[in-house]
């Protein structure tokens, strides 16, 4: 059957003749829920919310329990309190990116480069400083609403640890050299070796970046959300939407009736032909330890940094609230067509040596058992930036999405930007320098991708690799 007549034949009345609905054929599965965080999370707290079982309405209907789903319906009631929101998420909320990444809570001052190539200087720097406000909301925010997400603000550190990774970030350091609140700092090897625990040859410090326990982060604006008054259902996949005048989104066992809708679906969103032509999905993978002991934990350098090298397929690592050691690999796996997001969940898929790269980055920690590995997806926008853009046929649809590894701070404005987006409210913030369309690129009206894009270069690799989340 063509697909507009199945929909016409279960909704009728929602679809304008010609418009073809979107179908979201790539479900998550419960390999999304595989890092020990989210596990950890929920045997403290398994409160889940019931499923979508039935037929309702919402002034917005946003599609996605992670930080950007959970943000934007933050930010929706705290603009308006009297909207009604919905957010339907497919497993629980806090799996997949938002569950699974290794909690590094940063800004955008690293891809300050790839910034000023869509937006300019004065732009860029007003946007990554808007990502450093975000760190600092996101802290505040915490405290206030008593989210224990295990938050350690000592800093990230990109450094070098062979000579073909030396001086990395020398020509970021250079272009934010005389921009207004610029975090990052050059440090020498030796303080670099101290933060890091290995031997390191140099590198960029932000201090003002943070580590933490993102299921914990995630499941802590659920509860926010829901105390707010967001109606969220659990374990309620969307598998459909289609809109005129009003949007419908439909589950496995309702549908939801809506003004507007967003999808904050990270990796999923490469679901959506148009928008899988701007990603590449790669992975990461990760290991956590045994808890170690406190003579063990200098072997990582100072506890509660962040620190990732400047290789190609980049190592990062950190240690945990409980004493564990985190140790992550970027860019390990590819994924391919509209299921690539569910298959790139799971365990890593190669651990041993996962392991040996672990074990020969800190000697000391030979004999340390594995707790744990898994691996989670990355997608990375064709310039590393993020965009959040409304989806063509759909325009009332909008969709956020190539954090490019770099989400957890990002995400919090990005919430903002979709806010301001979906319900057309009457309170309006600022614009984030999501509306340029340089003359270099395809124009708005042929390209609608381009018109709300942070950025459009095809990244430098170097900056590409050089935050994740």
């Amino acid at each position: 059957m063509d697909p507009r007549e199945k929909w016409r034949t279960r909704f009728p009345w929602k679809l304008a003749e010609g418009q073809i609905p979107m179908r979201l054929n790539s479900l998550p599965t419960s390999a999304s829920q595989a890092s020990p965080w989210l596990s950890h999370t929920l045997a403290a707290d398994s409160s889940l919310s019931a499923p979508l079982m039935s037929a309702t309405t919402a002034d917005v209907c946003i599609v996605g329990g992670g930080y950007t789903g959970l943000w934007t319906a933050i930010e929706l009631k705290h603009r308006d309190p009297s909207l009604d929101v919905v957010l339907l998420e497919a497993r629980v909320c806090g799996s997949g990116a938002s569950g699974t990444n290794a909690g590094f809570l940063m800004n955008l001052w690293p891809k300050f480069p790839a910034l000023v190539a869509h937006v300019g200087r004065a732009e860029a720097i007003r946007i990554a400083q808007a990502t450093s406000d975000a760190i600092e909301h996101i802290v505040a925010f915490c405290s206030e609403h008593h989210i224990d997400a295990k938050i350690s603000r000592i800093g990230w550190l990109w450094t070098s640890t062979t000579e073909d990774q030396d001086g990395a970030w020398n020509d970021t350091l250079q272009a934010i050299a005389d921009a207004q609140g610029n975090p990052l700092r050059l440090v020498d090897p030796d303080a670099a070796t101290e933060l890091s625990g290995h031997a390191a040859r140099g590198g960029a410090l932000d201090p003002t970046a943070a580590t933490l326990q993102p299921a914990a982060l995630a499941r802590g604006l659920r509860r926010v959300a829901i105390e707010m008054g967001v109606r969220v259902f659990e374990n309620t996949p969307v598998t459909g939407i289609g809109s005129s005048g009003e949007v419908s989104i439909e589950t496995i066992d309702g549908q939801v009736t809506s003004r507007s809708a967003v999808l904050a679906i990270n990796a999923w969103a490469s679901a959506i032909p148009e928008i899988r032509r701007r990603l590449v999905l790669t992975a990461s993978d990760n290991l956590i330890t045994a808890p170690l002991a406190e003579g063990q934990l200098a072997a990582l350098g100072t506890d509660g940094v962040g620190t990732s090298d400047s290789r190609r397929l980049l190592n990062y690592w950190r240690t945990t609230s409980d004493g564990s050691a985190l140790f992550g690999k970027g860019g390990v796996g590819l994924g391919f067509g509209h299921r690539g997001a569910s298959s790139l969940y799971g365990a890593a898929p190669r651990p041993r040596d996962l392991e040996r790269q672990f074990r020969a980055t800190f000697p000391d920690l030979a004999d340390v058992p594995i707790a744990a590995t898994w691996r989670a997806p990355v997608e990375y926008s064709i310039n590393s930036l993020p965009f959040f853009v409304p989806v063509s046929g759909q325009p009332r649809v909008f969709v956020g999405a190539g954090y490019s590894g770099d989400g957890v701070g990002p995400a919090c404005l990005g919430g903002k930007i979709l806010a301001q987006l979906g319900p057309r409210s009457r309170r309006r913030v600022e614009p984030i320098g999501i509306d340029p369309a340089p003359a270099r690129v395809a124009s708005s009206r042929t390209d609608p991708i381009r018109r709300r894009t942070i950025g459009t270069r095809r990244p430098d690799p170097r900056r590409q690799r050089q935050v994740f989340g």
